[in-house]
């Protein structure tokens, strides 16, 4: 019997609607398969130099250190806070869903005394309550917070957010993961310390790199520690090295990821930043319209629900996973389940980068109502108005 590796790889076409990745264009396909070069080749660091410029525009910033990591978005994660933090720091994070415990966790992890600030699940971080929280601490070094919660679709006022903890001397740590290239993200004017994202999300590129940025008093913190930083991998001072006119062998950057992650930007540029920011707020009022006219509840907060990301109460008496199971088998759709305090409970739809066109949104709407209607749940269309209609009719509002 021949071994199913032995085949010739066929994935198949899906339609990408869960929290990432996100549809990749043919065009960053095409990218990542012209001619691998060298890492240290002349060529290459041109290539370098256009990812860097063009994410100085997409961050809004003017940080020399701005670079996409060798990793996913968990690992510039892992990379702030290890470059940041040094054993016996004090910080404290806010903590309103599943990405906000993973940031603590690390934090943990290198060595500090963390302080947490929880919020229910669905909820926005409040500034006032912050600024309240940070008065029971003295000598924070660093505060972390989650702008684009992933886990429960809620985005939260960063730059008020990062006004109050300034106020009490602390460097600003933004997770963008989800929010970078899909909502407004302003690094030097909202006064961000230190802010990283990844590919696979609004910025519509293959996982794999995570764009990470610092700003001149986060460099400083790191170029003045006492301790070394503890991953030789994510030590941002040797990886400056490399991505400035050093050009210092650090490790193999992956060439074809980093094509990928350029015509991916380049991209943006031609749609222009604002004009993507505004499809990716149309199609995701166009799918929460829908969702309604289903009859189905939207479980973050209103005024603070993401764009790139929206979160569904999965109906009472519905099989969570054999609704995702036949979206995927019958329709070719991926959609994802809850996270922590919301598994079992949630649908996560993500419209991203190229997955965020009408067309997805269509599609998804009408296939749910198929496929709930056969599961006995009895659809509720207000106003006689179908979901793809009411759909429509909010692409057409805006």
């Amino acid at each position: 019997m021949t071994s199913s590796y032995m085949n010739e790889l066929q994935p198949p076409q899906r339609v990408l609607l869960g929290p990432g990745p996100s549809t990749v264009h043919p065009r960053v396909l095409q990218a990542m398969a012209t001619p691998v070069v060298g890492h240290l080749d002349p060529a290459f660091f041109q290539v370098m130099d256009d990812v860097c410029e063009m994410l100085r525009e997409v961050f809004h910033t003017n940080n020399t250190m701005t670079l996409p990591i060798s990793a996913t978005g968990t690992g510039a994660m892992e990379a702030a806070c290890v470059n940041i933090i040094e054993p016996g720091d004090s910080v404290l994070i806010c903590r309103n869903g599943y990405f906000g415990i993973r940031l603590a966790d690390i934090a943990e992890r290198c060595g500090a005394t963390v302080h947490l600030m929880d919020t229910p699940w669905g909820k926005a971080v409040d500034p006032q309550m912050l600024r309240d929280e940070l008065k029971k601490h003295s000598g924070l070094k660093a505060v972390g917070v989650v702008h684009a919660e992933t886990s429960t679709g809620v985005l939260s006022s960063v730059n008020e957010l990062v006004d109050v903890i300034h106020e009490h001397g602390a460097l600003a740590i933004v997770d963008a993961v989800t929010s970078l290239g899909g909502h407004e993200m302003r690094m030097d004017d909202w006064g961000i310390d230190i802010c990283y994202s990844a590919t696979q999300k609004c910025l519509g590129a293959p996982p794999g790199l995570a764009p990470i940025s610092l700003s001149g008093a986060a460099m400083d913190v790191v170029s003045n520690r006492k301790s070394k930083v503890q991953s030789f991998y994510f030590n941002l001072k040797d990886l400056e090295a490399y991505w400035n006119e050093t050009r210092a062998y650090h490790h193999t950057s992956p060439i074809n990821m980093t094509y990928a992650l350029r015509e991916a930007l380049r991209m943006m540029m031609e749609e222009g930043l604002e004009n993507r920011i505004q499809r990716h707020a149309r199609v995701a009022d166009g799918l929460r319209a829908g969702v309604e006219a289903l009859g189905m509840t939207l479980l973050a907060e209103e005024g603070h629900r993401l764009n790139p990301l929206t979160t569904v109460s999965v109906p009472e008496g519905i099989d969570d996973a054999k609704v995702r199971r036949t979206l995927l088998d019958d329709y070719d759709i991926e959609i994802g389940g809850g996270l922590g305090e919301f598994r079992g409970k949630a649908w996560r739809i993500g419209l991203m980068g190229e997955s965020a066109r009408e067309k997805n949104v269509f599609a998804l709407l009408s296939a749910l109502e198929s496929i709930l209607s056969k599961e006995g749940y009895e659809v509720a269309f207000g106003a006689s108005l179908s979901a793809a209609q009411r759909a429509i009719a909010t692409f057409g509002d805006n």
